[in-house]
């Protein structure tokens, strides 16, 4: 039964009561919360699972409240920087004690108890903004500065983008403010509940010595299958205002590490002040990385501490061999003397360099080797993805790729366009600034997109050995509607093997007509841009997987701008067979014979 049927039911039974005369009731609606403000620090880790018990009743959170944000917005993937309304109309709402966030589809708020419990925020077609607001005292106090992480709690196969934005206003009414530096674009990824995102950032001057601001911490319902993020571990600081309470933050250094690397994990504590903190200890679980669940921090100028006395505790941790790539969040326990207690959550990136033979498993397309004495089918391998090159087109003749959820992430593109010094010596290295004033784009063979779980892996896909001279219809055209359709298959639970290049010499680009080379004859313009791509369920052994019904996808594009950039994908597909009579290569000669003479001469058509 819905809460808000319960309520009705509610309301029809008193009614009914007053009108037989039977009893004298008076109904009221759910309980709202403490709006007291808070002064500041204030911190809140939602560790304690006793302050949310009830469903919509948060009268045991000093301090802070939940909305569901009904019709804030009417839309899907609505950037939560333009809701500035006031949402304290739309409902209170918190489902208290869930414990299954892959599970729980209701949108709004909820109470997770979960190993880590958190409060958590999922948008929804009712909960079309829901948030939660904050209210401190900051009388008193300046330089404010406030701190949450963003935890990505749903390890489902969703992967919505899901925004999140902090605002403020100074007292109950009028719209919010957006906070500069409090948005995140997508807090969560697919397969995994791993993700942290931290936010720490400064309140404008206005916001200080008041004696009431409000913070909204809001996400909105997004297009697709939402998923839960928590909003943990806040801490919020000034100087000035009231007595100061137990408190940490934690920190990596570097944030991400291969396995056999050390950061050095910190958490820099703020001690009690009422009475003063002594004895102060900090422990945190580090078995996700495969050591202690209890490991001591330290603040004695040991163990990478730099500063003995400093209250900034200190762990060298070296993540061991083996270790699997993903985000990690340790979570550490502060403790004093004066039995008080705080927690702190310390994020980490564990990202190992991947093997390049994972892009050969389907075959090696020209036999390419590692010979420089090889030069116009010479084998160039990167973790991020293997090529042959062509000295003398200065420009892959194919570059093989293999993309699944693991290389997706929320790094931004570097666009760090750069020469390859990894050329053999002597090699002409074609320079970032060749294609100025060419009519042609840099075009990526390995999209920027397809790597965006690091920055080295996205950065790798800016090297000029990736590029190819791309009439811009083509690249930002059809070209990059089937980069964006793979990702797409990949979200709905397949890999991909990957090949692309161009072929053939002269392309129109936007200066008209055709060019067949261009800076100074050291680049060849292809006529033709080709991919040829193998899509399987995710899974293991992936060469003995592909059967007779495997699905292929082949194109073959003029690199030309009269392609239109409007045209669909789908009009250049045609057969593997058929790139393979264009090219001279020979694509997937790792699978069966009688499998790959099926699966290379069929069109798709799905």
């Amino acid at each position: 039964m819905s809460r808000k049927l319960t309520e009705y039911l509610a309301f029809v039974c008193v009614v009914t009561l007053l009108l037989t005369g039977s009893a004298l009731l008076v109904w009221t609606p759910a309980t709202h919360a403490d709006l007291v403000a808070q002064p500041v620090p204030f911190t809140q880790n939602w560790t304690n699972t006793g302050l949310i018990t009830t469903d919509d009743d948060w009268s045991g959170v000093p301090g802070i409240i939940g909305y569901r944000g009904d019709n804030l917005t009417g839309g899907t993937g609505t950037d939560p920087r333009t809701l500035v309304a006031d949402g304290s109309a739309t409902p209170v709402d918190v489902n208290a004690n869930q414990t299954d966030p892959n599970g729980f589809i209701s949108g709004g708020v909820a109470e997770f108890e979960i190993t880590n419990p958190v409060v958590a925020l999922n948008g929804s077609g009712t909960a079309d903004a829901p948030h939660i607001v904050i209210n401190l005292s900051t009388s008193g106090t300046t330089a404010i500065n406030v701190a949450y992480n963003i935890r990505d709690i749903d390890s489902s196969a969703d992967d919505a983008i899901q925004q999140v934005n902090l605002q403020y206003r100074v007292g109950n009414t009028g719209n919010y403010i957006n906070v500069t530096g409090g948005y995140v674009a997508d807090a969560t990824q697919a397969n995994t509940a791993t993700l942290v995102t931290p936010v720490s950032v400064p309140l404008p001057v206005a916001a200080e010595n008041q004696p009431l601001v409000q913070l909204r911490i809001m996400t909105t319902n997004a297009v697709g299958n939402d998923e839960w993020v928590g909003i943990d571990d806040i801490n919020i600081t000034g100087i000035g205002g009231g007595n100061t309470i137990l408190s940490g933050t934690g920190l990596a250094t570097p944030g991400t590490v291969a396995p056999g690397e050390n950061s050095l994990l910190t958490v820099a504590v703020t001690p009690a002040s009422n009475p003063p903190s002594t004895g102060i200890g900090v422990v945190a679980d580090l078995s996700t990385i495969g050591l202690s669940a209890a490991q001591m921090f330290f603040d004695n100028g040991t163990n990478g501490d730099v500063t003995a006395g400093d209250n900034v505790f200190s762990y060298l941790a070296t993540v061991p061999p083996g270790t699997t790539n993903g985000s990690r969040s340790f979570l550490s326990t502060i403790t004093d003397a004066q039995a008080r207690s705080a927690s702190a959550s310390i994020a980490l990136i564990v990202n190992a360099p991947r093997d390049p033979s994972e892009h050969m498993v389907m075959g090696n397309p020209s036999g390419a080797t590692t010979d420089a004495a090889n030069p116009t089918n010479y084998l160039l391998p990167k973790p991020q993805y293997v090529m042959s090159y062509h000295r003398d087109r200065g420009t892959p003749n194919w570059v093989s790729w293999h993309l699944d959820s693991t290389w997706l992430g929320t790094t931004p593109r570097q666009d760090d366009f750069r020469n390859d010094p990894s050329l053999p010596t002597g090699w002409y290295q074609v320079q970032n600034t060749d294609y100025s004033g060419s009519g042609f784009d840099r075009g990526h063979h390995t999209p920027s997109a397809d790597r965006t779980s690091s920055v080295p892996d996205n950065s790798a896909t800016f090297f000029m050995t990736n590029m190819m001279p791309q009439a811009p219809f083509n690249n930002q055209g059809p070209w990059e509607e089937l980069e964006t359709y793979c990702r797409t298959l990949v979200n709905q639970g397949n890999e991909l093997y990957i090949i692309a290049g161009g072929a053939g010499i002269g392309g129109s680009g936007a200066n008209g007509g055709i060019t067949n080379t261009i800076a100074n004859g050291n680049v060849t313009v292809p006529a033709v841009t080709w991919k040829v791509i193998i899509v399987l369920p995710v899974g293991a052994n992936d060469v003995d997987r592909v059967v007779k019904t495997t699905r292929t996808i082949a194109v073959i594009m003029p690199n030309r701008q009269d392609i239109g950039i409007d045209t669909p994908w789908r009009n250049f597909r045609t057969s593997v067979d058929r790139v393979e009579g264009l090219t001279g290569f020979n694509f997937f000669s790792n699978v069966r014979p009688s499998v790959q003479n099926i699966i290379e001469r069929r069109v798709d058509v799905q």
